[in-house]
């Protein structure tokens, strides 16, 4: 992958403002009062363009099936979540790469994003149902994979298995790993969010000889937090546990604004998950209904027990919500940018929408100028990795 000169000219003046935070007394600003800037499917490498050729028309007749099939309430969720589709192919939707988790953390992005899949047994991503398709007509040199680390038990970090399935870090404990190898060497780093999305769609119900996708069951929830307890260690990582406090409930605590200052986060991680539905966490919650001894929290809703986090992609129709999310003590991520088309206009209307938001986790697929297009769209991130958000959160 080739990137501009200008892209590590960014990535070194970002490490070398981590050591200095920019405004008087932030250490003393709690983490809901700060504003970060991330990236969203930070682990995401370019997939063969010829993949495309053979399963966007298998995959067009299923999606808009499935469109079809969606409830009301979700289908109007979907639709403020993904605002731009572009009908001309699944390809003009995943036009973003990025560097190693390394790179990006040290240009001082401060959210990073990993999508997770469940493969108990080892060997269930090795051979994609889009490859299988190319060699059969010949093609051949395709873009390769981590063969090895795709044998492995163990969850898998990638988009979308048969498509969208090139990492720069395919199993999760190599992310771990990756983040793990840049704490050490920046220990006073400020506080990183990790996004964790369980990954729960399925297309071999519908679709011949794709991959058989596992639902993220309670095992994979264990194997989850232990593999984040053995890599980063506990003291590195603030938990629910950790800001629940004596309070009956999460959200009590929340709105109670009983999150860490800056310069207690220093040198930790938060995970964050961010799957859509209430289901797919119920094996998460069963039995620790305020998240008591995970490691990770999880979205929420207002009213709900363990609700300290929420999302809300959309900032030009949630904005007056968000603010007021932020403003009683919630979390909240945002994105700048939605399935590429703001970047390929140079239309910075929602990147200025979900910066004044207030929100503290802003998402991007473009942090850096020149992007993929050529323009000069972009969210830069943060000189010490963070600002003190827009809103007086106090």
């Amino acid at each position: 992958m080739h990137l501009p000169k200008r892209f590590f000219v960014a990535a070194l003046l970002g490490a070398a403002t981590l050591a200095t935070t920019s405004a008087a007394g932030a250490a003393d600003l709690r983490i809901d009062q700060t504003q970060v800037i991330g990236t969203h499917n930070s682990y995401s490498q370019p997939a063969d363009p010829r993949v495309f050729e053979v399963m966007d028309p298998l995959l067009q007749p299923l999606l808009e099936a499935l469109a079809q099939r969606m409830p009301a309430a979700a289908r109007a969720q979907f639709e403020d979540e993904h605002p731009n589709p572009l009908a001309s192919s699944l390809a003009a939707a995943l036009d973003y790469r990025f560097p190693s988790l390394d790179t990006q953390l040290r240009a001082g992005l401060r959210s990073v994003e990993l999508d997770l899949n469940v493969d108990h047994t080892g060997g269930r991503f090795l051979d994609p149902l889009s490859y299988r398709l190319l060699r059969e007509r010949g093609d051949a040199e395709l873009e390769p994979l981590y063969l090895d680390s795709l044998r492995q038990p163990g969850l898998k970090t990638l988009h979308m298995a048969d498509v969208d399935f090139r990492s720069s870090c395919p199993t999760f404990r190599s992310c771990l790993q990756q983040l793990r190898a840049w704490s050490d060497a920046n220990p006073a780093h400020s506080l990183v969010y990790v996004l964790l999305e369980p990954k729960l769609s399925n297309l071999a119900a519908t679709l011949p000889g794709a991959t058989q996708v596992e639902p993220f069951d309670a095992r994979a929830f264990v194997e989850m937090d232990t593999s984040i307890r053995q890599l980063l260690g506990r003291s590195r990582v603030i938990t629910p546990d950790d800001v629940r406090g004596d309070r009956v409930s999460l959200e009590q605590a929340v709105l109670a604004r009983q999150w860490p200052t800056v310069s207690q986060a220093r040198g930790k991680f938060m995970f964050l998950m961010i799957a859509g539905s209430d289901e797919a966490y119920r094996p998460y919650l069963d039995g620790h209904p305020n998240l008591e001894g995970r490691m990770a929290f999880v979205r929420g809703r207002p009213g709900q027990a363990h609700a300290a986090f929420v999302m809300l992609d959309n900032a030009l129709t949630r904005a007056t919500e968000i603010a007021e999310l932020v403003r009683k003590g919630y979390l909240v991520r945002t994105r700048a940018d939605i399935d590429t088309a703001e970047a390929r206009s140079n239309d910075t209307r929602r990147r200025d929408a979900a910066l004044a938001s207030g929100a503290q986790i802003i998402s991007t697929d473009y942090p850096f100028t020149p992007n993929v297009f050529g323009n000069d769209y972009s969210v830069t991130p943060f000189a010490g990795g963070f600002r003190q958000t827009p809103l007086d959160a106090r």
